[in-house]
């Protein structure tokens, strides 16, 4: 069942009057995340009682329902659940379920067949989703034939004809209405893509309530950078819903008069204005950053012997010193940073703009970095449990609007060690990749097998996969023309418990990427459709994102032939 726009008085208020227990189902990316922290803020101001549990795949979500089948509860689905019929999932028959999932496109029998799960959806995206309609493709059980046949000793000869012919009409007629809503279905879940980050429509929600604050504000604006810098997003959308939906709160929480008289308090200043896209550049040095951005990496081709000499060659013509790049960024004077700065967005034809919070003399922070720390400590280390991971992720996330000594030096760890690790590991696995030609044409599509172990916690992770692949195919597209027309689809080898298995995911082509502003992609039906024509070949699709699954090495030529015959439409 969709529930449309008006949030507070169908969702928020029904889970408010209701006697049922509220639990949160969170998976664990950083936009479900800063959801949770703005819907337990709203939970607490009107004393409910609630608990969250966090999910990575849909094997644990369907355990949460096994294990709570008599409770009846208010369950709360954040950016999990809508891509898969919830029905086969064992559904407590006393509770109800809402889903705030931006996962695209949603499973047909959520939308029609199930009246416990409630889909929160904004009216404005309606017309993309492109619901078909319901009588296409949900049959009514009260119109299903009747094919008890009637006693013969009451029924004469013409109206035994009549039945059979009238049988036999409604076979053919089921018939036909079976093969249009195969090519329905078919045309309706072909691609997979993400709408909009679901904290802006809980922060929209907030406002609504009068319980937003600059705090608030600030999740949010997480939130939307982390799905823009995991590739989830376009700048188009990105930037439409900085424009549209995020102004008004830019507006509330930015003191002007404070801000132009240079005074200092230790209330939380939330600003948006333009910034430079390169990961954590403020929180490392400008040479490092800049061998690790996709862009002058592939602009210098610093994977290849004169890459070195390539970069130092660009710093020269921007007149930009070595010296000036080497050292920590915040070391650099005022003038000197601002100038650098322009200087490179004038080179990198940027006009990105993002958020910064201030508080008192702690600094700004980009709402860009803190995404990328969030992200990684939510997604890193698999050793630790789920919930650790989640308490982790909010911990940093808190950390950036807290003044607390403690808290800044672990955002600041983070900063400093995994992002920086994260980045430098998917550089060298482009590097790798392009160097020793691993990447190698395989009909419709690019193949790429890597051939060394990458840590595990990292394989796991979405945010380094999909920034990872997508590096990766735009630095092989660079290297040659006519490569900007085919995905790549990536596998890499795990280690230790894992080992025999392998991650499987894929990017689109290059091309399509900027043609298409809602970022569609077919990789993971692809899969879907591989699984579905060899059973005997071992995959598990446990991840809420279809694109990524993990494959038995030993069945590893017989899916890349089938995922061949299915982009040719064999």
């Amino acid at each position: 069942m969709i529930l449309e726009n008006n949030f507070r008085q169908d969702f928020y208020n029904k889970i408010k009057k209701d006697d049922k227990s509220v639990v949160l189902i969170v998976s664990v990316d950083t936009d479900a995340l800063c959801t949770t922290m703005i819907l337990t803020h709203l939970l607490k101001c009107d004393d409910i009682p609630f608990s969250i549990l966090a999910v990575e795949g849909w094997s644990t979500l369907e355990k949460i329902f096994e294990a709570n089948q008599e409770s009846k509860c208010n369950y709360i689905l954040i950016n999990c659940g809508a891509t898969r019929s919830l029905s086969r999932l064992d559904i407590p028959p006393a509770s109800t379920l809402f889903v705030i999932d931006s996962h695209r496109p949603f499973h047909i029998e959520n939308v029609y067949a199930n009246e416990q799960v409630h889909l929160l959806v904004n009216t404005n995206e309606m017309s993309e989703l492109q619901l078909p309609e319901f009588q296409s493709v949900m049959q009514d059980e009260s119109e299903s034939e009747d094919e008890d046949d009637e006693d013969d000793e009451y029924v004469s000869y013409e109206q035994k004809m009549e039945n059979v012919q009238r049988k036999a009409i409604r076979r053919e007629e089921k018939r036909v209405w079976e093969q249009q809503r195969q090519r329905i279905l078919w045309k309706y879940y072909e691609s997979t893509w993400f709408s909009s980050p679901v904290c802006v429509t809980l922060l929209e929600l907030a406002a609504e309530m009068n319980r937003v604050s600059a705090e608030i504000m600030w999740f949010s604006a997480v939130g939307l950078n982390s799905c823009y810098i995991d590739k989830l997003i376009s700048i188009e959308m990105y930037t439409q819903i900085c424009v549209d939906r995020m102004r008004p709160f830019v507006h509330r929480f930015t003191p002007r008069t404070i801000v132009n008289q240079g005074k200092i308090d230790d209330l939380l200043h939330i600003t948006f204005g333009r910034e430079l896209p390169l990961a954590i550049y403020s929180h490392w040095d400008l040479f490092s950053s800049m061998m690790v951005n996709e862009y002058f990496s592939i602009k210098t081709k610093n994977w290849t012997q004169k890459g070195d000499a390539n970069t130092r060659h660009l710093l020269a013509q921007l007149g930009i010193t070595l010296h000036e790049t080497k050292q920590k960024f915040e070391s650099l004077p005022t003038e000197q940073r601002a100038l650098v700065v322009e200087v490179l967005e004038k080179e990198m034809d940027s006009a990105f703009a993002t958020f910064f919070a201030t508080l008192g003399y702690c600094g700004k922070l980009s709402a860009c970095d803190v995404a990328r720390a969030v992200s990684v400590r939510l997604e890193m280390p698999k050793s630790e449990t789920l919930m650790n991971r989640f308490s982790n992720g909010q911990s940093i996330l808190r950390s950036s609007i807290t003044g607390e000594r403690q808290d800044r030096l672990n955002l600041t760890h983070t900063f400093t060690s995994v992002c920086q690790r994260t980045l430098q590991v998917t550089w060298k696995s482009v590097s790798a990749a392009i160097n020793q030609t691993e990447i190698i044409p395989n009909g419709s599509y690019y193949l790429f097998s890597c051939t060394r172990s990458i840590d595990e916690d990292m394989l796991d992770s979405r945010h380094f996969l999909y920034n990872t692949t997508g590096f990766m195919l735009s630095a092989f597209a660079s290297m040659r023309k006519g490569r900007t027309s085919k995905p790549l689809i990536a596998m890499f080898p795990l280690t230790g418990e894992s080992a025999g298995w392998l991650v499987v995911t894929g990017v689109m082509p290059v091309g399509t990427i900027y043609e298409d502003s809602l970022m569609k992609t077919c990789i993971g039906r692809a899969f879907e459709r591989v699984k579905k024509s060899n059973p005997a070949i071992r995959i598990v699709a446990d991840s809420f994102n279809s694109n990524i699954i993990r494959l038995k090495s030993e069945d590893r030529t017989r899916f890349i032939d089938l995922l061949l015959h299915t982009f040719e439409g064999k």
